[in-house]
């Protein structure tokens, strides 16, 4: 690994990408590059992209089992770029990539850096790469401190409940979870009355005095109240659970009794895998934005000649933008092409409600009325404001659909997927085209739950301690194989009973012991309602 500033060419090429960045007006962090050679690429993706990583032995395997199928042909090796956003971010490039690739791709890395930026998620983070380096050598201490043995098993458990990290979801630890120090920044309720003056504090005291004083029944009542409705609201631990929280493992991180070692463990594989969300629930616009603005910057470079090599610049691009159907969605794609006719329809006023109650196609297809308001700033406001789910929602339309190729699927994966002929509209000889109108809902779907199982704390004391988890059944079963190991990865973190209800069954795991007793079905709005009430969510 080495800085792009030992490369006097790539040093003078990131000189003149950012130069015209910051022409574009755009709002940058602090950007660091770097150059790899294919097999520290192959390493640092599974540091989860940072320089460091803990000392594992997993790690370990998966980087000589992927070293092995590159070298006999069976996996790409050709990475163009990574980049850890933050302030500072990091940006990696291949040693292998002529200039012209080198420079689309910090332009590239732009895009990214400036969206996490403005993204109403903020996924842009001050130092998050050296707090990543600071857990890391934590956890090589809390390896030492643990053992080998403890190391690993500890590890794995909480290994295995990274999917159950959601920090952004609507259920998450802000909106689930009451702390102590959060309601004592609230204001009660309580009456004090007005004729009962505040007492001075004295610089000494009497004990005499002390044991004389005393309330009045009224302010005695208050006081006792108070401190029943504070140890009601309030487990021991110090938190409330007020409604169902998806994010578990950022629970577990906060609540779960653990040593200092554990929590160091904890803390780098919540740390490093939070970001998953962020890119999950912001993919397309993301890749969309940093193509946009790749291209806008290199145009500028071949038209002062930094760079040559156009045409190969336009196949790359190409084949990066290239359509694929809907299930396969290519977020470079769609997402550049979106805010290129996002741009399009800021510049010619089309997003207006005039234009919307317009009955006439013909003028609506002649529609050129721009208020005036530059598109760009309309297009920021966008990237500050929604993700993927509201981007899709308001702006791709069935015509749309069919420009980009959504709904082009080739015959064999429609024989394998078995679609009914009615859903078909036109074919040909490789391709079959099926109805656009049903394939928004079916993409919005996606963010519903992003084809993962939806799982809920809903009971942090569920039969004497226990940990209570909840299935919102979406007509998709779990998988039954998993659900043991899962719940006792989970009692290692939680050090106490865990169980999980889906649909009619509850699964149990303590004390070693895996148990499955049929209860009555709850639903999800119950269970919330319950909660809300302050009751039991599900009684066994």
């Amino acid at each position: 690994m080495r800085t792009v500033a030992t490369d006097s060419e790539l040093h003078t090429l990131e000189q003149r990408v950012l130069y015209h960045a910051k022409e574009f007006g755009r709002t940058l962090p602090e950007m660091r590059f770097f150059i790899l050679d294919s097999w520290e690429f192959l390493s640092l993706l599974e540091k989860y992209v940072y320089p460091m990583s803990p000392v594992n032995i997993w790690e370990g395997k998966r980087v000589v089992t992927k070293k092995f199928r590159v070298e006999t042909g069976q996996e790409s090796s050709l990475y163009y770029e990574v980049v850890q956003t933050g302030n500072p971010s990091y940006a990696y490039l291949n040693a292998t990539n002529s200039p012209m690739m080198q420079a689309s791709v910090m332009a590239h890395v732009v895009g990214h850096c400036e969206f996490s930026e403005l993204n109403v998620l903020r996924d842009s983070t001050q130092d998050r790469t050296e707090f990543v380096i600071f857990l890391v050598r934590k956890t090589n201490m809390a390896r030492e401190q643990m053992g080998e043995r403890n190391f690993f098993q500890y590890w794995n458990a909480c290994e295995s409940a990274v999917p159950l990290i959601a920090p952004h979801s609507q259920f998450n630890l802000s909106r689930s979870v009451e702390t102590e120090s959060a309601q004592q920044g609230q204001e009660t309720d309580t009456y004090v009355p007005d004729d009962i003056a505040p007492q001075l504090l004295n610089p000494y005291s009497y004990t005499m005095e002390s044991l004389l004083q005393f309330d009045t029944k009224e302010t005695a009542w208050q006081k006792e109240m108070q401190q029943k409705i504070d140890k009601e609201t309030l487990s021991r631990q110090g938190y409330k659970l007020k409604a169902p929280c998806q994010d578990i493992l950022g629970f577990l991180r906060n609540h779960a009794p653990m040593s200092q070692a554990e929590k160091a463990v904890l803390d780098y594989i919540y740390t490093v895998h939070s970001t998953h969300d962020f890119v999950i629930r912001t993919q397309i616009m993301n890749e969309g934005w940093a193509m946009y603005w790749e291209k806008k910057i290199m145009l500028e470079l071949f038209k002062e000649k930094a760079v040559k090599g156009i045409i190969d610049y336009a196949r790359v691009f190409s084949g990066v933008c290239y359509p694929r159907p809907y299930y396969m969605r290519n977020p470079y794609h769609l997402g550049f092409h979106m805010w290129n006719h996002i741009e399009e329809l800021y510049e010619t006023g089309k997003v207006t409600l005039d234009f919307l109650e317009e009955t006439d196609q013909d003028v609506k297809d002649q529609w050129n009325r721009g208020n005036g308001t530059k598109p760009m700033k309309c297009m920021e406001h966008l990237v500050k404001t929604v993700t993927d789910y509201d981007f899709l929602r308001r702006f791709l339309t069935p015509e749309l659909i069919e420009e980009y190729h959504l709904n082009r699927i080739s015959r064999r994966d429609a024989q394998r997927l078995g679609l009914p002929p009615d859903s078909i509209i036109r074919e040909n000889q490789y391709w079959v085209w099926i109805d656009p109108h049903p394939i928004k809902s079916e993409m919005l779907k996606f963010f519903t739950h992003f084809y993962r199982p939806r799982i809920y704390i809903i009971d942090t004391d569920f039969q004497d301690g226990g940990l209570l988890l909840y299935h919102r059944d979406d007509n998709r079963r779990l998988r039954k194989d998993w659900i043991k190991p899962t719940l006792k990865n989970l009692n290692l973190i939680w050090k106490g009973p865990v169980s999980l209800v889906s649909k009619n069954w509850l699964y149990s795991f303590s004390a070693n012991l895996f148990k499955e007793t049929v209860v009555t079905e709850v639903p999800f709005e119950q269970v919330q309602a319950r909660m809300q009430n302050s009751e039991k969510p599900i009684r066994v």
